[in-house]
């Protein structure tokens, strides 16, 4: 069945990889972007584009109003929780007073904090990390919209890899730029990782068979420290890998850089059960070369 999707963030990271994914599976999707010369890529790829801003609804609202879907996936790194209670208040006024009756929104694993070296599912507490210390009360908010006679589903990706932006984007960058590649702190931390057109195919799983009410983490279902990370892609580069100190980290990127000496090992079953979702890039170490050549593509590098 096709649906008419509205996605924010429809040129970010995830939410082109979400836009593209959707478009293929024969789904109408409307891009909310706020460059309007944007637009034409968009087009040309079966997106209609929706020029706007989250901090001017009336840029935006008829077109969502009159959508089946709606998917947050938009991510202002300056504004970040204030555009993303924006974004809240829109899509409730489009459930109350539109046609959306399913509605996925976008958070992360650092809803769940530092896992202590114990592999989490969905039923463990929320103790968000300082950074995203505001998700918590959104993904009530985003919950409660459920009793409206509308679906909704929270997505938490892991770490997210794939083409050339994102975390793990920065590092392939560096390798290419400076042939260094430095990670945080000692490296022993774990992330929990998982390839971006993986994160857009669960997507589409949760919109076709995600249940009301109900979390999804998502990840690769690998269990790889930083500097295994780090290394991986040192060998495929060219570069060498260094640690950096802790106290350097935090004192260069906030909260940010806390976030990234975090701990985590995440477990993704009910994904894998529920939505019927198999990931298909399941070791970002064995992969380290194809992924490589992934980036070179992503930035227009040449690839032999």
């Amino acid at each position: 069945m096709s649906n008419r999707v509205f996605i924010t963030g429809v040129t970010g990271y995830l939410g082109s990889a979400i836009a593209s994914r959707l478009v293929r599976s024969g789904h109408e999707v409307f891009g909310l972007t706020r460059n309007p010369e944007r637009a034409p890529a968009l087009t040309a790829q079966g997106i209609t584009p929706i020029v706007g801003a989250l901090a001017k609804p009336e840029s935006f609202m008829g077109a969502l109003k009159n959508c089946d879907v709606v998917i947050h996936a938009a991510f202002d790194s300056t504004d970040v929780a204030n555009q993303d209670r924006l974004a809240l208040d829109s899509i409730r006024s489009s459930v109350l007073d539109g046609r959306v009756r399913t509605f996925l929104y976008t958070s992360g694993v650092w809803v769940h904090g530092d896992t202590h070296g114990r592999t989490i599912d969905e039923t463990a507490p929320l103790n968000p990390l300082d950074l995203v210390r505001w998700r918590k009360a959104h993904e009530s908010v985003a919950f409660d919209l459920g009793e409206h006679e509308t679906r909704v589903m929270v997505l938490r990706p892991a770490t997210v890899y794939g083409g050339a932006r994102g975390t793990v984007g920065a590092m392939f960058a560096e390798a290419h730029n400076r042939r260094t590649v430095h990670y945080p702190g000692s490296g022993g931390q774990f992330w929990g990782l998982v390839h971006r057109d993986d994160v857009a195919e669960a997507y589409l799983r949760a919109l076709e068979r995600g249940v009301n009410g109900e979390a999804y983490l998502l990840t690769d279902g690998s269990t790889l420290n930083v500097r295994q990370i780090a290394e991986a892609i040192a060998r495929v580069t060219g570069a060498t890998a260094h640690p950096r100190d802790p106290d350097e980290v935090v004192k260069k990127l906030g909260l940010f850089g806390r976030a990234l000496l975090t701990s985590q090992k995440i477990d993704s079953s009910k994904a894998r059960r529920d939505l019927g979702w198999t990931p298909q890039h399941v070791s970002f170490v064995d992969e380290a070369q194809d992924l490589n050549q992934e980036w070179m593509a992503s930035r227009g590098t040449p690839v032999a």
